[in-house]
């Protein structure tokens, strides 16, 4: 079973994930978002949707939304989101290597580090050419991660993290095979037990997912250090690629 498959990890660690201000976060990003894409946006897909923190907004907005991700547990929270606030979002339990929709959105979003979790560069790639597949013939598809750059500056041994009803995480990150993946241990101590998960992903630079863009067929390529469109450089947040048809 692959990391990200482990249902348990997201139940244990939701509350830490996706607490009220991540999702406020999601919501600010959604005009930045739109800024990014092209005009006459109607159909959206957020791959690797969570619990649809950028779903529910964009479908407040009046879009088209469908959100697919893999985690049950996680969609679940998003269905829940979604019918309180009487919103209409397909929602698709499906690994993002499988998911096959030709030609059906016009924007494809897929964010907050939610790209390279696959064991191999080849299925990352088709995670990107998947994504050349279902787009419309003038889609975009936008990527928000960290890039290997910023990791290798702001990398600490370890990391402590205390909330406020008293849960304390503790994260122990490194770079390993020659920099290329991201390992991290997080442990949380919640109620008196300790619960440790490791997850491992792919990191790349932006000449990195330029090239994967490019090889999926992407014509028009653009890369950002943030979601305002600022240039990426080495005191870059996020990195942001916005690759069109």
């Amino acid at each position: 079973m692959n990391w990200y498959e482990d249902e348990e990890l997201w139940q244990t660690f939701y509350d830490c994930m996706f607490d009220e201000n991540s999702f406020i976060h999601a919501k600010q990003q959604i005009p930045q978002l739109l800024n990014l894409a092209k005009p006459d946006i109607k159909t959206i897909l957020d791959l690797g949707c969570g619990p649809g923190r950028h779903c529910l907004p964009l479908a407040e907005f009046g879009f088209d939304v469908t959100g697919l991700d893999s985690s049950a547990y996680l969609l679940s929270k998003a269905q829940e989101k979604a019918k309180e606030q009487n919103l209409n979002i397909n929602f698709i339990q499906k690994n993002m290597l499988d998911y096959q929709a030709q030609n059906s959105f016009d924007l494809i979003i897929n964010m907050f580090n939610s790209f390279g979790y696959f064991q191999t560069h080849e299925q990352n790639q088709q995670v990107i050419n998947n994504a050349y597949n279902n787009l419309t013939k003038q889609g975009t598809f936008i990527i928000d991660t960290v890039g290997k750059e910023t990791l290798a500056r702001i990398i600490e041994p370890v990391h402590l993290t205390e909330y406020e009803n008293g849960d304390i995480r503790i994260e122990r990150p490194l770079l390993i095979d020659d920099m290329q993946v991201f390992s991290n241990e997080w442990m949380l101590i919640k109620d008196d037990k300790v619960h440790r998960f490791n997850y491992q992903h792919f990191v790349y630079t932006p000449l990195e997912l330029t090239h994967m863009c490019q090889k999926a067929g992407f014509l028009h390529i653009e890369v950002y250090g943030s979601l305002h469109g600022d240039a990426y450089d080495l005191d870059s947040e996020r990195l942001v690629v916005v690759a069109s048809k």
